[in-house]
């Protein structure tokens, strides 16, 4: 598969799930609004597919791969607690730090790279944030703004090796909507495992008023 194309699949298939009411739980649970969730994806999607670019000297900035998440996360970034907002920033720059170690780390020895890159890092991703705080918001603001500065880590980094510094690659965007809908997987299997031992617990009771 070509690079990008698993982020642009990712982002039509969140499109149509979001569409479809499947997020909903997730989405009040973070204050969205679907209407304004599908608009952000539309813009993710075409942006990917017309692949616009920023130029800015020697580097090469990609819109759907660096700005827009960039610009996702500052939005989601007012909606967050203001007692835990400056942790977010720090767990995402933590993150961003570990993601750039952890992919230089797979380029310095690749005997160490035991699985597919675009497996390891998002599954990486989702279990830090998943470890880092118990809100969805927090979690994706971790992701959009954790990601894409690894990737700026580690494009600075390698740029006078490799003579090239371009930033949202089509590479770059397939771990960020990995990431994404891992995250979103997650929150939807324990949203589901909630409702379904919810109501075996709700059960005896009802039996037990009826006695």
């Amino acid at each position: 598969m070509n690079e990008g194309t698993m982020a642009i699949l990712i982002q039509w298939s969140l499109l149509c799930l979001v569409w479809m009411g499947s997020f909903d739980s997730q989405l009040r649970g973070m204050g969205m609004e679907r209407k304004r969730v599908l608009a952000v994806l539309c813009a993710f999607l075409i942006c990917s597919f017309v692949s616009w670019q920023l130029f800015f000297a020697p580097i090469q900035v990609s819109l759907s791969g660096t700005l827009l998440p960039l610009f996702a996360s500052v939005i989601l970034y007012v909606r967050l607690p203001k007692a835990g907002r400056r942790l977010s920033v720090l767990g995402a720059m933590g993150l961003a730090v570990l993601l750039f170690w952890l992919r230089w780390l797979f380029f310095s020895d690749p005997i160490l790279l035991f699985g597919d890159e675009r497996v390891i890092v998002p599954g990486m991703s989702v279990a830090v944030a998943l470890a880092m705080s118990k809100r969805d918001a927090d979690r994706l603001f971790l992701l959009l703004l954790g990601l894409p500065m690894a990737d700026v880590l580690y494009t600075l980094y390698f740029w006078p090796a490799s003579g090239a510094c371009s930033l949202g690659t089509d590479y770059a965007q397939d771990l960020l909507w990995s990431s994404i809908s891992l995250l979103g997987l997650t929150s939807m299997l324990w949203t589901a495992i909630r409702r379904l031992f919810g109501r075996r617990e709700a059960e005896p009771s009802h039996s037990d008023t009826g006695r």
